[in-house]
C-alpha cells in the first residue's frame, strides 16, 4: 500500500479528548480497499479502542466522487487468473475484510461514517457496521456484485430482512442504484448532512463535551446530527426514487421461486428508466450468482451476524475457485466488453448441484469460527 492511500489522525476536541480519524485517500480508485487498507484500519482501531481518551472514531473518502467503492477487484483478479483453484491472496483479503466488518459492527465506541459519494461492495461493509451512516446529497448506495459473478456480501445478508419486503431481493438481482433519500426512507443510512455543510459538521465536533460514558456520548453526538436535519437542510436532498416505486418492487419479488421473479422483473412492461436500469442489470448480470443471492435471501432471517460472515466468506472463497468471478471482472473492470462469458448462459440453466457446491463447506475448519 502506499503511504498516502490510508490517512490515519486524531482530532483533538476542545476538552482534551480525541476523536480517531480515518481517511480512504486513494480517489482515484474510488477509494476501493486494499488488502494492506484493511489491515491498517483494524490494528488502528484496535489501538484506539484500549485509549480511554480517543471517544470516537470518523470515517470518510477522499474526493468528492466516492466514499468507498468496493474492493481492491484488481488484486482479487489477478490472484484468481495465477491461482485459478484455490487463491491464497483472495482467500486472506476475504477473511480480514470481514474480520474488519465484524470489528466495526461490534466496536464500543461510535464510529461515524461519512458516506460522501459512491458506495458500493467494501464501502458497504464499512458503512453496515457504523453507528452513524451519514449520507451526504451525493450519496450513491449499490451493491452491483451480480454484474462480475460475485454476491453482496460484506455482511449484507444480515440487512435483507431490516429492508422493506423485497428491496434487498430487488436491488441484489439488478445491481440498482439509491439515491440519499432512498438509503434515508429504507434505513440504509440514518442520518443526512449536506455536504455543504460537513466542514461546519467537522467543526461542531470537536466542541461535544465528550465523557467516558459512551451513551452520553452518543446522544451528543445525535444531537449535533440533527442540526443537519431541519426542514431547510432537508429541502436540499435530491427526491428519492424508490419510495413511490415500493409497492411496484414489492410485488415484482413476490414468489417462492428465482425464476418467477426473474420472470416479473423482466417482464415488467415499463417506460420508468429506474426500472428499466434494472432489468438490464438482471439481464446482463451472473446467473450463478442469481442463485446465490437466492440462497442469501432465503437465510437471512434465519443467521446471527457472526453467522453470516462465515456464510459469506465460505460463498466467496468457492465462488473465487469456479471461474464465474474471474471472468466477470475481466468483462468489466480489466478489458471492459462488457461481454462475460458466463459458465451458464441462463438463470434456469444453472443446476442445482452446481449451487449447492457454493454451499458445502470450502475447508474443514471455517476461518470465521473464533468471532
Amino acid at each position: 500500500m502506499p503511504d498516502n492511500d490510508l490517512l490515519i489522525d486524531e482530532i483533538e476536541t476542545d476538552n482534551g479528548s480525541k476523536i480517531g480519524h480515518i481517511i480512504l485517500n486513494s480517489p482515484e480508485t474510488l477509494n476501493s480497499l486494499t488488502l494492506a487498507m484493511v489491515e491498517g484500519i483494524s490494528k488502528q482501531l484496535k489501538d484506539w479502542e484500549k485509549r480511554n481518551n480517543l471517544k470516537a472514531v470518523l470515517i470518510e473518502g477522499a474526493g468528492e466522487k466516492a466514499f468507498c467503492a468496493g474492493g481492491d477487484i484488481r488484486a482479487l483478479y489477478d490472484s484468481m487468473i495465477e491461482s485459478p483453484k484455490k487463491s491464497m491472496y483472495a482467500e486472506e483479503f476475504f477473511e480480514k475484510e470481514y474480520r474488519l466488518d465484524y470489528q466495526i459492527h461490534k466496536y464500543p465506541k461510535p464510529v461515524i461514517s461519512i458516506l460522501d459519494g459512491i458506495v458500493m461492495g467494501g464501502g458497504a461493509g464499512l458503512m453496515l457496521g457504523s453507528h452513524y451512516r451519514v449520507c451526504t446529497e451525493r450519496t450513491r448506495f449499490a451493491m452491483p456484485e451480480i454484474g462480475v459473478g460475485l454476491f453482496p456480501d460484506v455482511g449484507f445478508t444480515f440487512f435483507i430482512n431490516k429492508l422493506p419486503e423485497g428491496l434487498g431481493k430487488y436491488m441484489m438481482l439488478t445491481a440498482t442504484n439509491l439515491k440519499a433519500a432512498d438509503t434515508q426512507f429504507c434505513g440504509l443510512t440514518n442520518q443526512y448532512v449536506d455536504s455543504s455543510f460537513l466542514e461546519n459538521f467537522y467543526s461542531k465536533i470537536k466542541s461535544i463535551d465528550w465523557g467516558d460514558d459512551v451513551k452520553s456520548n452518543q446522544v451528543s453526538i445525535e444531537n449535533l446530527l440533527n442540526e443537519f436535519n431541519v426542514p431547510k437542510n432537508l429541502d436540499l436532498l435530491p427526491q428519492g426514487m424508490l419510495e413511490e416505486r415500493l409497492d411496484k418492487v414489492r410485488s415484482l419479488t413476490k414468489g417462492d421461486d428465482l425464476q418467477k421473479v426473474v420472470e416479473n422483473i423482466l417482464n415488467n412492461a415499463t417506460d420508468d428508466e429506474w426500472f428499466i436500469a434494472g432489468q438490464s442489470g438482471l439481464e446482463n448480470g451472473c446467473p450463478t450468482s442469481a442463485h446465490i443471492i437466492w440462497e442469501q435471501c432465503k437465510r437471512s432471517s434465519e443467521l446471527t451476524l457472526e453467522e453470516v460472515f462465515r456464510f459469506e466468506l465460505n460463498l466467496a472463497i468457492q465462488i473465487t475457485r469456479r471461474g464465474d468471478f474471474s471472468e466477470g471482472i475481466r468483462a468489466v473492470i480489466i478489458e471492459k466488453d462488457n461481454s462475460p462469458n458466463w459458465k451458464f448462459k441462463t438463470i434456469g440453466e444453472v443446476p442445482r448441484d452446481w449451487v449447492q457446491e457454493h454451499l458445502e463447506p470450502a475447508w474443514k475448519y471455517n476461518p470465521l469460527e473464533d468471532i
